[in-house]
């Protein structure tokens, strides 16, 4: 189970790894479980609560996505003892590594209790305690299941690519991505841009994306991450103040996207 920073959605997938010689992989079934309005709400503003307020909200949807399973197994008719483990990542709430913190919500030990299932969880805080960037699930398994492939990139609510170099694995974000369309379509009553087309009704603003390509981030070499912070206090101020239409924003976004992603 998957829940990213777009906050597009809970994604579950049953899949079934073997190994032989190599490993492989058979997603058998797989859906994404809307938000509610008033959770999406409070996964939204999350990062505002109090200590006490989130680690309700951590319990609150580590119960609700334990249910979501159970549901979800009940519609696929996949029998409890057919599944060998629920692997949950959580709902990223924080992510600095270079202070040593990452966050993640949505409690494992409630999706065990609810799901009769063993839970793997907390896949990023041990990682992040031995100084790395908190993602370290991504470049293993893309080695061992896409190695066929140059590069693997993911656009979810950031971007993140993976590749060989020096022949080592390395993994980073590029920029950010869905969080910011999905912030700027919801500007004019969409909850994304479906099939890109307010972004493509739109013109570049050759200012803005300089604006944009300017992020002290970009200059950074890997090893590097984001988190939703640089969207709150850096790259939000400066979409803000652009008076350009929605449209040319998401234009001018998807060429800053573009560039960020083609300069490895």
């Amino acid at each position: 189970m998957m829940s990213g920073t777009s906050l597009d959605g809970l994604d579950i997938a049953y899949v079934r790894f073997t190994h032989n010689i190599k490993w492989n992989y058979e997603i058998i079934c797989a859906k994404t479980v809307n938000y509610d309005e008033i959770l999406h709400a409070r996964l939204k503003n999350a990062h505002t609560l109090s200590g006490l307020q989130l680690s309700m909200l951590h319990v609150e949807l580590g119960s609700w996505m334990g249910y979501q399973c159970n549901q979800f197994m009940e519609e696929y008719a996949i029998k409890k003892g057919e599944v060998k483990a629920v692997s949950s990542h959580g709902h990223t709430i924080f992510h600095q590594p270079d202070k040593g913190l990452t966050v993640q919500i949505g409690a494992g030990a409630n999706i065990a209790a609810i799901t009769g299932i063993t839970t793997v969880c907390d896949f990023r805080t041990v990682d992040v305690a031995l100084g790395g960037q908190g993602a370290p699930l991504v470049p293993i398994g893309d080695q061992l299941l896409f190695g066929t492939y140059t590069y693997c990139l993911n656009l979810g609510g950031i971007a993140n690519i993976s590749y060989e170099q020096n022949a080592q694995r390395i993994s980073f974000d590029c920029c950010l991505a869905n969080i910011v369309s999905n912030y700027l379509s919801q500007k004019v009553g969409c909850l994304y841009d479906v099939g890109g087309q307010l972004a493509a009704a739109g013109k570049v603003d050759e200012r803005l994306l300089s604006e944009m390509n300017a992020c002290t981030y970009f200059l950074k070499t890997p090893p590097k991450s984001l988190g939703k912070e640089f969207f709150d206090t850096e790259f939000k101020r400066i979409i803000d103040a652009s008076s350009s239409s929605v449209e040319d924003k998401l234009a001018t976004f998807a060429v800053h996207l573009a560039q960020q992603i083609t300069k490895f």
